[in-house]
This record gives C-alpha cells, structure tokens and sequence, in this order.
C-alpha cells in the first residue's frame, strides 16, 4: 500500500513539474518572442529572439557594436502587430552566441538566412546597424540568397556595395557623422533601386533612435519594409 502511494505521489509531482515547464514556455510566447539557437558554417551557435508574425515574410535584424539583439525589440514588436516575423540576432561574442572558428560575422547574418528559409520562410528582408550594417554589406557580397528582397542599413561601418537589382535598398545616416562620406560611397555604388535618407546632426546608427526625429526613423523604415513593391 505504501509502494502505490509512493508511486503516485510521484506521477502527481512529475505533472505539477511538467505543468510548471510549460508554463514557462508558454510565458515566453506571450511576451512576444522565444530564444532560438542556430549554427553556422564556421560552427558558431548564434542566440536569437523570434517574433512571429505571419508565415510569409520576416525581418532579420542586425545590431551594433555597443548594442544587442534587445535593442531591436521595440522594431520586432511593432513589426508582429503588422503580421510580420522577425528575428533579432546576438552576434558572436555577445549574449550567450558563439563565435566558430572564425570571427567573421557575416556567417551569423548568412546562418540567419538558412535557418529562417528552414522554417519555411521565402521572403526575408534584413535591417543592420553599424558593425551588424556592415556584417550583412559582407553577407550579400559572399551569396546573396533570392530570398533576400529588402535591406535597410543605419550607418553601415563599412562593407561593400549591394550589385543585386533583386533587393530593395534603404540607406540612412546622419549629415555630420564620421561614416557620411563611407555611407555616401556605398550607396553610389550599389545598384537601383535604392534610396538615400540623411538626417541632421551626428547621431551614428541606433543612436538615432534617441534624436527627435526617433519616431518618425523608426516609421520610415517599418513603412520601407511592409509597403509592397
């Protein structure tokens, strides 16, 4: 009798743990993303927050060099209420992402790509920031992927031009920043259709965020990246 007991005092404590687990699952979808990890070819394990939205077309984001995958939450939120996934990445060396046998970042944007054309994803559109900018300038030179229809870059920290008429480009920078004339080179050298938007004073990529016209940079590129073509 003491044995049956135990036995089920031990079924109804592996329920309580099991309802416990999932609740916390369903804790983290609620609060509009989940942590996903994927490898990439240099054998990096890159973290990752995806925000689903709809199961046609997602957004990759690519953040700084002083920032992180959390930076770019306030863009995936706004982006999940108009039905569009995303997946902001942590690069090598930040959060809990590995780097492989190599430091090039363009792999994590590269490996970005595979995992979410993996989950079935045939459009994908990719915002990058600065040292992340650069990273996908890097990536699409190395195999630019059909997928891969839009890009907008803030202040890309060098990298080269985009050649691929297939994409739609958006480039944004600040007048007086140190990376004008670098942003400015780029552009002229990537082919149409792109566009150019400059914005007064000297705030350098996500910084851009914080200046007065924060609100309406975060409008231009979340219009840029769901108006049809």
């Amino acid at each position: 009798m003491h044995k049956i007991k135990s036995k089920y005092l031990l079924i109804i404590v592996l329920n309580i743990c099991l309802t416990a687990i999932r609740a916390q699952s369903i804790t983290e979808v609620e609060g509009g993303y989940e942590l996903i990890a994927y490898t990439t070819e240099d054998g990096g394990v890159i973290e990752a927050s995806y925000f689903e939205g709809g199961k046609d077309y997602v957004v990759i984001f690519a953040h700084g060099a002083v920032f992180n995958k959390e930076s770019w939450y306030f863009m995936a939120e706004r982006l999940k209420k108009e039905g569009v996934s995303s997946l902001s990445i942590d690069f090598r060396g930040y959060g809990n992402s590995k780097k492989g046998t190599t430091d090039n970042r363009s792999l994590d944007i590269l490996g970005a790509i595979d995992f979410l054309k993996e989950k079935g994803f045939g459009k994908i559109a990719i915002v990058g920031a600065s040292m992340g900018g650069a990273a996908v300038l890097n990536a699409l030179d190395a195999k630019t992927d059909p997928a891969i229809n839009r890009v907008a870059l803030l202040a890309p920290a060098g990298g080269v031009e985009i050649v691929t008429e297939s994409i739609k480009k958006m480039f944004i920078v600040s007048k007086e920043e140190r990376l004008f004339t670098t942003v400015n080179s780029i552009f002229d050298e990537s082919a149409q259709p792109k566009e150019l938007k400059v914005y007064p004073g000297s705030f350098h990529a996500q910084n851009m965020f914080k200046a007065e016209y924060g609100e309406e940079l975060t409008n231009l590129i979340i219009n840029f990246l769901i108006t049809p073509k």
